[in-house]
């Protein structure tokens, strides 16, 4: 006869992928015959797109556009740098091991690495080594029973644990094209030699049905000014965003996880207005949500009958009960000397923290490796421009507070910054990083479908059995074992602790 159960359902991450994947991508670039040829590049800066993705068993369709700034030196009587802005789609096969087309994935790209050089003063050829970082997430469904109707007359063994229960998943794409201005103490615009964007001060606000997500998109724009001392100017801008994103079921329990990701980003002149200070940026951002609620749930976690057999189907499954997620900001500060050529100064740095391994193992995050600073160099007697990287060594190590050392976790850099102080030939450098540390519960479910019960044959069980306790017993699997009751072997051996009980020991079971 079939068991009466009553079930809690969840739905929770089956697993969890969490890879990085390079690949290098060749690209020639053209001057076009509207600028002035090359004599020497002086920075090439890199920056991926994913715009669409398609998964596959294995194996991951990634499309996209990689946007490269190039400053280079021409012969021109009225300059002798020039910018070169030029955009170029591509196609890439991602091997995934453990992925298949019914999971869900989050992917976002890097450039880590640059190699360029000038074949000829009309071809810029470029190979870039591209970091693909894939999160791969299985969301399953399980049904957790929480008892049984009481004439069932079943013995539980019962578990209390915190679970992650996810709610729901949903993608928004935020896109938008604005008028900006420069601001009026900025020179008028020439052509942008280098470009930098940032997503910052993002925060969402839940109501009924809905919940509006908005942030900032931090912009410095590197440029040529169009006036006669060739000046390289910088200015930075602010576009805000925002967004209202539906879904169900909103309550006080409701907890979000947001991750926003700059699908796509231009910048111009407007063509229609005849001001030199009006730009048009054109902008896409993914903005994923998953809510969820934290549950402390308890379940039957084993079982079995004293009087009946029973049968049943059942799977064990690995899944993510609760997440946990710690950030943490780390600062440094340290001062190079001598490391700037005479009579130079610098128009602009940026920070590169693809070459920063952070890792987490037992409970202790680790960043090792080195944060590369660019520097914008002018060579103030001829006005020449160069471009110089330095190294900052990262060696970070921490604990994390009340986290189990068995717990899986991955590290993301989700922010950075550096401000430099020049004096002289010598620089001071203070970084800030953001980090995100992602921590996991894996916990291995036992899930039970369609009980039924039948009679217990007692002809074929012994009334009273000697049992010898053998590494890894203990009372309950004992007490299935033998169709009896955990307080009946506790009374009839004088057991003082029923979770302690020693290997070799003997024990009297009496049904």
């Amino acid at each position: 006869m079939l068991v009466n159960i009553h079930t809690k359902k969840l739905n929770l991450n089956k697993c969890s992928i969490n890879d990085h994947i390079s690949d290098w991508i060749e690209q020639d670039i053209i001057v076009p015959d509207s600028k002035p040829d090359a004599v020497k590049i002086v920075n090439l800066t890199v920056t991926p797109y994913v715009n669409d993705f398609e998964i596959m068993d294995g194996k991951i369709k990634v499309i996209g556009k990689i946007n490269y700034f190039i400053i280079y030196m021409v012969d021109d009587e009225k300059f002798n740098t020039r910018g070169l802005f030029v955009s170029h789609p591509y196609s890439e096969i991602l091997n995934v091991d453990g992925i298949t087309s019914s999971m869900n994935a989050n992917i976002d790209c890097r450039c880590k690495n640059v190699i360029y050089s000038l074949p000829n003063e009309r071809k810029i050829a470029v190979k870039s080594e591209i970091v693909f970082d894939v999160c791969v997430k299985d969301c399953i469904e399980v049904n957790l029973i929480q008892n049984f109707d009481e004439e069932s007359n079943i013995e539980c063994k019962m578990c209390n644990k915190n679970f992650s229960n996810i709610i729901q998943s949903k993608s928004n794409i935020i896109a938008s094209k604005e008028d900006v201005m420069l601001p009026k103490e900025a020179e008028d615009f020439f052509e942008i030699l280098d470009l930098e964007t940032n997503i910052v001060n993002t925060e969402f606000k839940e109501s009924y049905n809905k919940i509006m997500v908005k942030g900032d998109i931090d912009i410095k724009i590197i440029y040529l000014a169009d006036n006669q001392n060739e000046s390289i100017k910088t200015v930075k801008l602010i576009i805000p965003f925002s967004a209202m994103i539906e879904l169900e079921n909103i309550n006080d329990r409701s907890k979000f996880d947001i991750k926003y990701k700059m699908r796509d980003f231009s910048i111009k002149l407007n063509e229609d207005i005849t001001s030199t200070k009006t730009m048009t940026a054109n902008y896409q951002i993914d903005v994923d949500v998953v809510m969820y609620e934290d549950e402390e749930l308890e379940y039957v976690e084993d079982f079995y009958s004293q009087t009946k057999e029973l049968d049943y189907n059942s799977e064990s499954v690995e899944a993510v009960s609760k997440n946990f997620i710690h950030t943490k900001n780390i600062d440094i500060k340290e001062t190079l000397s001598n490391i700037l050529p005479q009579n130079t100064t610098i128009l602009n740095y940026t920070i590169d923290t693809n070459n920063i391994n952070p890792s987490f193992k037992n409970g202790v995050v680790e960043l090792d490796g080195n944060a590369k600073i660019s520097l914008l160099l002018q060579d103030l007697s001829n006005m020449e421009l160069e471009n110089k990287v330095v190294d900052i060594l990262i060696n970070e190590k921490f604990d994390l507070e009340n986290v189990p050392e068995n717990m899986n976790g991955y590290v993301d850099i989700i922010g950075k910054n550096v401000s430099i102080t020049q004096s002289g030939s010598d620089l001071e450098v203070r970084l800030s990083i953001d980090i995100r540390v992602n921590i996991e519960n894996i916990t291995v479910l036992n899930i039970i479908e369609k009980i039924e019960d039948r009679i217990l044959n007692l002809l074929d069980m012994d009334s009273i059995n000697i049992y010898i306790v053998k590494p890894e017993d203990s009372l309950w699997k004992i007490a299935k074992k033998y169709k009896t009751s955990i307080e009946k072997i506790v009374k009839t051996n004088d057991i003082s602790n029923p979770d302690e009980i020693d290997i070799g020991q003997k024990l009297l079971i009496i049904r």
